[in-house]
């Protein structure tokens, strides 16, 4: 292995834990909320990564800047601020959990589908929604929604809250931290139940049909 490629072998490895630290978040629980959302309308390999993307572009470009100043990693526990981490965490973080930019991003979405109609993006959705630019984008920006309607009383305002309201309002809940011992269980047990339910009736259904 050349040094080049040693060096980003390196880069790489600690991106990931910069990543997996600073972030603290449960990246699965929303992917999973996401997916759940919009079960059988729209391919996992949408809905997934909307549910998560609201957190991935506020904490990777923070990530990677910490790397390229040297900044020393922030360790998250109950007494980190959202200010112990870069500035450029907060300025995106309001973006990316703001129902006003999503929704302006949900009518964007639903000129462009409706202007092009038909396109191959179309098929990683299900048939009946198909050809409706309305429900094509509800069920693309869905798993986004559902992500920040739950940060909003699982983050408090000393740590990332929700600015659901920005740019009109900095009106903000302060919440319990997700990482608390009741909501953390209660959302496992939440997601546990409800995926047991939906996977339990599908397979019932499946077998009906195939009976």
């Amino acid at each position: 292995m050349d040094v080049i490629s040693f060096h980003g072998l390196i880069w790489g490895v600690e991106l990931k834990n910069a990543i997996s630290v600073d972030v603290h978040m449960d990246v699965l629980s929303h992917w999973l909320w996401g997916v759940l959302a919009t079960r059988k309308r729209v391919n996992w390999k949408i809905s997934g990564p909307m549910g998560v993307l609201p957190d991935l572009l506020a904490f990777v470009p923070s990530a990677i800047y910490s790397l390229m100043y040297g900044i020393e990693r922030t360790s998250v526990d109950d007494t980190t601020l959202t200010s112990d981490f870069p500035a450029i965490a907060w300025d995106i973080y309001q973006f990316s959990h703001s129902a006003v930019i999503v929704t302006l991003a949900f009518l964007l979405s639903y000129m462009l589908f409706k202007r092009f109609s038909g396109s191959k993006f179309e098929q990683h959705f299900e048939q009946e929604s198909r050809g409706n630019p309305l429900k094509l984008a509800m069920w693309l920006w869905l798993p986004w929604y559902v992500h920040i309607l739950l940060d909003i009383p699982t983050h408090t305002l000393q740590f990332f809250p929700t600015p659901v309201l920005f740019p009109l309002s900095d009106a903000m809940y302060d919440g319990v931290r997700w990482s608390n011992p009741i909501v953390w269980f209660s959302n496992i047990g939440a997601l546990g139940l409800l995926w047991t339910i939906i996977l339990v009736r599908e397979r019932r259904q499946k077998n009906e049909s195939n009976a």
